[in-house]
């Protein structure tokens, strides 16, 4: 059993995207270093934002990963992490990545694989953007499909998440160390 199935997470099924109250699917894509990364990898260590962009070129999606790049100190305050994948190649997410200026870990997602498996592709089968707030052993507390009609939240609704999460978890958290007073 998983520990997130202790505190009653649910599995994803095969063919429903996750939800609040399930358990993000693990998978394994490329950083730009042509290093794998898993979400799992941050299990147990860092709640989780997970941004599975399409079309950054957008207005909307720049500026709201911008948003969040201003806030990434806050964020990690928070115990969180931010993953961006991206449908594009590695040329194209490191481009991306140096001009915006974007301080989070960059995924590729070249083939859209797992854009499909977690609702980030549009009508037309292209990309589309979702964002997933998880807590550090992968339980979805919020996501956000734009192919659903759903808006990006901004930056502070993620980080009220991220607080809701810790605020759930105080055994989480790191033990404040003792003074000599």
């Amino acid at each position: 059993m998983l520990q997130a199935e202790v505190g009653s997470a649910r599995v994803t099924e095969v063919g429903v995207y996750p939800s609040r109250g399930h358990l993000i699917g693990d998978f394994t894509l490329s950083s730009m270093g042509g290093k794998p990364v898993s979400p799992y990898d941050y299990r147990g260590r860092s709640n989780l934002v997970l941004i599975f962009a399409g079309d950054v070129g957008q207005a909307d999606v720049q500026a709201y990963l911008s948003g969040l790049a201003r806030r990434s100190v806050e964020i990690r305050d928070q115990d969180a992490e931010v993953l961006l994948i991206l449908a594009c190649s590695q040329q194209q997410a490191e481009r991306i990545r140096n001009q915006e200026k974007l301080p989070f870990l960059v995924l590729t997602d070249e083939d859209m694989r797992i854009h499909g498996v977690v609702g980030a592709i549009g009508a037309q089968g292209t990309a589309s953007t979702a964002i997933y707030v998880t807590d550090r052993f992968l339980e979805v507390f919020a996501v956000w499909r734009t192919a659903e009609g759903n808006s990006l939240p901004d930056a502070s609704e993620v980080l009220s998440w991220l607080e809701y999460i810790n605020s759930q978890c105080p055994e989480c958290a790191q033990g404040e160390w003792p003074t000599d007073d």
